[in-house]
């Protein structure tokens, strides 16, 4: 009973993050939303559900993926555009352990918060990242 209590509490989270209550209204629609947006139309659902969670999850972070690559190379060609070799190779390493601490914690999540963590967890977490190295970029 208190892991379906915990499920419900967390997509009302969810469902709420995703409808924008918690964003500016001049802000620009998240991915994740949009994704979730879109799948509820397309599917003809009335509300968010863990497939919508992990579809969307997963289509995210995929796309967060991709920028952290992006970033990861432009920090590359600025270590070796400022002579600092060690500076990436840094990096790289913390990239390493962060995805190994990444992996570890949304199993936790999963498995203590509920299912839709195992998907939610690491695009949160990749987001994050995403900030992260873009600070160390600029």
């Amino acid at each position: 009973m208190k892991k379906l209590s915990l499920n419900g509490l967390l997509l009302a989270m969810i469902f709420l993050s995703v409808n924008g209550l918690a964003a500016p209204q001049n802000k620009t629609i998240d991915p994740y939303s949009q994704c979730v947006d879109e799948t509820i139309q397309s599917l003809k659902l009335n509300n968010i559900n863990n497939a919508v969670v992990a579809i969307c999850s997963d289509k995210t972070k995929a796309l967060y993926a991709k920028q952290i690559v992006r970033l990861l190379d432009q920090i590359k060609t600025q270590s070796r555009e400022y002579k600092q070799p060690e500076r990436y190779q840094d990096i790289m390493k913390s990239q390493q352990l962060w995805k190994n601490f990444v992996d570890q914690e949304c199993r936790n999540a999963g498995a203590y918060i509920g299912s839709p963590m195992y998907q939610f967890c690491p695009m949160q977490r990749y987001a994050e990242r995403l900030e992260q190295l873009r600070e160390y970029l600029n």
